[in-house]
This record gives structure tokens, sequence and C-alpha cells, in this order.
């Protein structure tokens, strides 16, 4: 492996840190996959905890990730007997499109969130024609930075294609998550940006 792996996912992990307040003392990383972003957030926070259903996976984290203070769970975050209000952040990149339901699944995010806290997801649409113009500039931009930086090949499952389009997306988020920001991201991406009411 690259001495500085990156793909778009792992690009990605920056926003999401910048998301996790510089007071946050508990942070969840939801199907954290092969990961980097667990790891980068154990950096500065001092509990983190990262879970992910697939097990192989998470045994390659681990091991890629021997030296960081990392709790890592097999589980699904679903059903995962988290205390509510547990967590100061919760965090999730590439990962909404593989619950069968966004709605239930951000809602369960939500409630992981101690009042204050910050809910932070990075994911994939579902392209319709209206979403084309950013579709092809996403394609462009996405294929210009892989041929500079490169593209590490994940080890995680793939679910494909999303379910939801944008539109779609935002409507559930706007309905389990009231004032959250849904926007577009120039790679080929999501972002959803919520603080749990104080």
């Amino acid at each position: 492996m690259s001495a500085d792996p990156w793909n778009v996912n792992i690009h990605y992990d920056a926003r999401l840190d910048a998301y996790v307040p510089t007071s946050a003392t508990s942070v969840l990383d939801v199907g954290c996959g092969d990961g980097f972003l667990a790891a980068r957030l154990a950096r500065r926070v001092p509990r983190v905890v990262a879970i992910d259903v697939d097990a192989p996976v998470l045994e390659r984290a681990q091991a890629r990730f021997p030296e960081a203070k990392v709790t890592w769970c097999h589980g699904d975050m679903m059903t995962y007997p988290f205390a509510r209000e547990s967590f100061d952040a919760v965090v999730s990149n590439a990962t909404l499109h593989h619950f069968p339901n966004s709605k239930d699944a951000l809602a369960r995010m939500s409630e992981l969130v101690r009042p204050g806290g910050t809910l932070a997801v990075v994911g994939f649409v579902q392209m319709e024609r209206r979403d084309w113009p950013w579709a092809v500039a996403s394609w462009v931009a996405r294929g210009a930075t892989i041929r500079v930086r490169g593209n590490w090949a994940h080890s995680a499952p793939v679910a494909w294609p999303p379910p939801e389009t944008f539109r779609q997306l935002r409507q559930s988020v706007h309905e389990v998550l009231p004032g959250a920001r849904v926007s577009r991201q120039i790679l080929g991406r999501h972002l959803i940006a919520w603080q749990a009411p104080a």
C-alpha cells in the first residue's frame, strides 16, 4: 500500500473531520470501512468508536492502524446497543446508501448525538436528468484529481447503485433532521450536516 493512499472517500475524511468540534471527547464513525477516518479522528479525540457490519474489512482496519486509539466494533449501527446521546459527533463516509432506508439510518444516527453535538455524513446519490451538469463537472474533476493523486482501491464491500436521487435524499433529510444542510460536493458526493438542538 502507498505510504499516503488517496481516493475520493479518503479525500472527504478531511471534510468530516472538520465538522467534529475541537472540544469533542467522543466520536462514532458509522461504517468505518478501511479505518482511515477513525484513525484520523483518534489523533485528537480521546474516545473514537468505529463500527462496521463487515468483519473482514474491520479486521483489516485494525491491522492497518494498530496504534490508533480506536474501539473497533463489529455490528450493525441500527441495532448495536449504543446508549442514546452517547457521542459529541457522529460521522459517516460512503455508508448511508448501504442502509435499506436512509430515513431510519439518519434517525438512528441522530439519536446517538448529544445535545449540541454534530452529525456529518458524506455519501452518494443516484443521478437523474436534472443532475447532469453537476454529474459531468464532478466526473471531470474526479478524473483529473485521480490522474494526479492516484486512486487507492478500498477493500470495503460495494453497494451500487444508490437507492435515492439527490432530490429524494434532501427530502428525507429535511423530514428527519430539521435544520440540516444538504449540499453537493464537486467530486460526486453529497454532504449532510446537522447540529442537535442544545
